[in-house]
């Protein structure tokens, strides 16, 4: 639910914090007094438009903070998805300036404006002159639809999205055959020609490198044979005036040992001695052992260098390494396959697609006539509510479209529209063409009454749903959103007296001036100055006997709640 609001230098709310309580919280006020800014401000939570010219005058900048607290588990699903962390806190801020920059953050996090309004349209639903609505969404209505038949529509629409998934597997796979028999053909013939050309040079892993190490060998061969010959004459002294390095290590060895019985601390020097002369022998017979394997062919380099320039024509065709080669002759063998055995799997696919598009309908038809079937109760329990509300007039039909198989959707072959007209004689219309603010609040109290439950929206916010409303028919429509409270933590902007007195907070917006300046202000109403203000609702004066009567009606509204327990 929306714990607090905090809104900064909105119009004439220059610095205000609201704490709403779970329940039916009320907000009355003059005409004028500032009522809408808190419906604004609450729109701007809800990812809507922002206008610079809420900000107040002379200020840079406006903001609005809510924190909402209870978060279910559904909302915490899509926090999830947007990359927040699971909380049962969440804190939405949303700052507009005069530069036209907008900002805002969720617990501390960037959002863009479409990720806050997917994440505010399961927290809080607004119900007033604008076109944030879920029940003006059409398609919002199937799935509403679905959730009042319950179980049993859920599991056929289960069994129903099972058979449209294989269907939807049978057609990305015959989608996958869209060459004609020409094309066909030539793909066979030029993808048989690559696999051979690609399988006739055989390349491996590490060939490239290995052909390239080869040509390095050739273009410094002479180097690489002066330096291994001469790395020999040092170490055996062939040719040398002195001696070579390793006659003159044992030459050493021979010194120490001949020392060895008279100096003890010799001997780990005569091991390291020696230790040399073992590597250097090694390393000598390892020189000639290279020696005597480097050849230098002309007619193998010429093979090598032709072997570089076709695997640098293959790179330029299929890849920019032997990987990438290989990888290519493996993705065109697959096609080959799938081409040559076209015919075969079309046909089929086509006997499948055939099959389970018959399940597929079974299943959809199914599931209509189980959804049309709970549309007629829908359609009952929505007018007793418009009866309730004095609508005794209205209708309301759930309109059911049938749609092709070309239009496939996880809610079947179904297109559900809700259609309302308000007075007799009227043709339903779709609910988007309801053209009275009054009877469209009215009429989404209604739906709100049976659906709240099923919604799961912690907040619902109702805007001059009081709209040519009076007498018992406003008695009537406080006790239905004290109702709907019950699921729901409700905001309400009235001008009634009988909601008011309903109510379980009531909040009180006044206009008054300070400094120089126009400022709004809400303060919340206990006592003796909620039954004030509730008196001056029911006569525009307070007087001895509407404060009677206020009272009267802070008493019926408070053991209406009691009730409801």
């Amino acid at each position: 639910m929306l714990e607090k609001l905090t809104i900064n230098n909105i119009a004439l709310i220059h610095s205000q914090s609201i704490e709403f309580t779970d329940g039916l919280n009320v907000l009355t006020g003059e005409t004028g007094a500032g009522k809408s800014l808190i419906i604004d401000s609450l729109s701007l939570l809800l990812g809507e438009k922002a206008d610079k010219s809420l900000i107040s005058r002379g200020e840079k900048f406006a903001s609005v903070e809510a924190v909402f607290t209870d978060i279910p588990d559904a909302v915490k699903s899509v926090m999830v998805e947007l990359g927040l962390e699971e909380d049962d806190t969440l804190i939405i801020t949303r700052k507009i300036s005069m530069e036209g920059k907008n900002e805002c953050r969720v617990n501390g996090n960037t959002f863009t404006l479409s990720m806050l309004k997917r994440l505010s349209s399961y927290l809080m639903d607004l119900h007033g002159q604008f076109e944030h609505q879920n029940l003006l969404k059409i398609s919002s209505h199937i799935g509403i639809l679905d959730l009042y038949g319950g179980k049993k529509v859920l599991d056929l629409k289960n069994k129903y999205v099972d058979v449209l998934n294989e269907y939807k597997t049978v057609l990305e796979e015959l989608d996958g055959f869209t060459v004609d028999d020409q094309e066909r053909e030539r793909l066979i013939e030029l993808y048989g020609y690559q696999m051979q050309e690609i399988d006739d040079a055989g390349f491996y892993e590490g060939e490239e490198e290995e052909l390239k190490n080869y040509r390095n060998q050739v273009l410094h061969q002479e180097k690489i044979l002066e330096a291994i010959n001469g790395a020999i004459k040092i170490a055996s002294g062939d040719n040398y005036e002195y001696a070579g390095v390793l006659d003159s290590v044992k030459k050493i060895g021979v010194l120490l040992n001949s020392i060895m019985p008279y100096l003890n601390q010799i001997n780990e020097v005569v091991d390291r001695v020696e230790s040399v002369k073992i590597e250097l022998e090694d390393i000598s017979n390892e020189l000639e052992s290279i020696l005597d394997n480097v050849y230098f062919d002309e007619q193998k380099a010429k093979e090598n260098e032709d072997r570089l320039d076709l695997l640098s024509s293959f790179k330029k065709k299929y890849g920019f390494d032997i990987t990438a080669i290989n990888d290519y002759r493996e993705k065109i063998g697959r096609e080959y396959e799938k081409l040559v055995n076209s015919y075969e799997r079309i046909a089929v696919l086509k006997a499948q697609k055939v099959k389970i598009q018959e399940a597929l309908v079974n299943k959809a038809n199914e599931l209509t006539k189980e959804r049309q079937k709970v549309a007629k109760e829908f359609e009952k329990a929505i007018k007793q509510e418009l009866v309730e509300l004095g609508m005794k007039s209205a209708n309301f039909v759930v309109d059911f479209k049938p749609l092709s198989l070309d239009s496939l959707s996880v809610f079947g072959l179904d297109k559900v529209e809700f259609m309302f007209s308000a007075n007799l004689g009227e043709l339903v219309k779709p609910l988007k063409d309801v053209a009275s603010g009054g009877e469209m609040s009215r009429f989404m109290l209604a739906v709100k009454n049976i659906t709240a439950r099923i919604e799961g929206i912690g907040t619902l916010v109702f805007d001059e749903v009081d709209t040519g409303v009076s007498g018992h028919i406003a008695l009537v429509l406080a006790e239905k959103l004290d109702k709907v409270s019950q699921m729901a933590q409700v905001i309400c902007v009235t001008h009634l007296a009988q909601i008011s007195s309903y109510g379980k907070t009531h909040f009180f917006i006044e206009k008054h001036e300070e400094n120089g300046k126009t400022i709004t202000e809400v303060m919340n109403l206990n006592g003796e100055a909620r039954a004030k203000e509730i008196a001056r609702l029911i006569s525009g004066n307070i007087t001895e006997s509407s404060l009677r009567h206020a009272n009267e009606m802070l008493e019926s509204g408070e053991n209406f709640y009691k009730n409801l327990k």
